[in-house]
């Protein structure tokens, strides 16, 4: 579930360049443009789809703790606002931030590497009882599904591979347009909406959503 403790790793890995300099690996994903497979691969699945936005979060938590020597208040401060930046959510960061205070005051936490698997842990125990299969109900229709989320979190792309999946399993897709505040909202779905053949409901750039 966590692959920012495997990616922490590979970050810190490095090969001899030609120029004797260390190289560090880059991550290879794709482009999220480009990451549907407009085939008929069944073995392309959802979670395949969503690998780069994904690792996002993953990345972003493995750079923070990439060279950390020591843990003090303001790395636990700036941790927070990771977590915060990350849409993480306030009631969920103070949770994770208070349980992390708690580990290090029981000197169950005294180094780097202890706070990163703790982080991890906490986090895990957070998400694993909200964590079920998507799974419409061909009893009801339509069935919607509501995305909602920060700007830049990715929805309308992960909304795109939402669709092409339930294509795949031979459903019957609409998409929606809600964010038409938001510069370019409306047409970026619809260009999602072409790529999949599927109708896009929307009014015009501004209304009423």
């Amino acid at each position: 579930m966590f692959g920012f403790l495997k990616r922490k790793q590979q970050k810190s890995e490095t090969n001899q360049a030609e120029t004797g300099k260390p190289a560090i690996k880059q991550d290879t994903a794709s482009d999220d443009s480009a990451a549907i497979n407009t085939t008929t691969d069944t073995e392309h699945t959802l979670e395949d789809s969503l690998e780069k936005t994904r690792h996002g979060f993953a990345d972003s938590m493995a750079d923070f703790f990439l060279g950390k020597k020591s843990i003090d208040q303001d790395m636990l401060d700036e941790l927070e606002s990771q977590l915060l930046s990350a849409d993480v959510g306030m009631d969920a960061t103070t949770a994770i931030i208070d349980e992390l205070h708690n580990s290090i005051s029981r000197k169950a936490i005294n180094d780097e590497a202890a706070l990163h698997l703790t982080l991890a842990n906490v986090m895990k125990k957070i998400l694993q009882p909200c964590e079920q299969p998507l799974s419409p109900d061909v009893d009801k229709k339509p069935f919607v599904i509501l995305v909602v989320g920060i700007n830049g979190a990715g929805k309308t792309t992960s909304i795109g591979k939402l669709a092409h999946h339930f294509i795949q399993q031979g459903k019957s897709v609409m998409l929606a347009a809600g964010d038409t505040f938001r510069a370019a909202a409306v047409e970026q779905l619809q260009t999602w909406g072409e790529r999949n053949n599927v109708p896009v409901i929307a009014q015009g750039t501004g209304a009423d959503p």
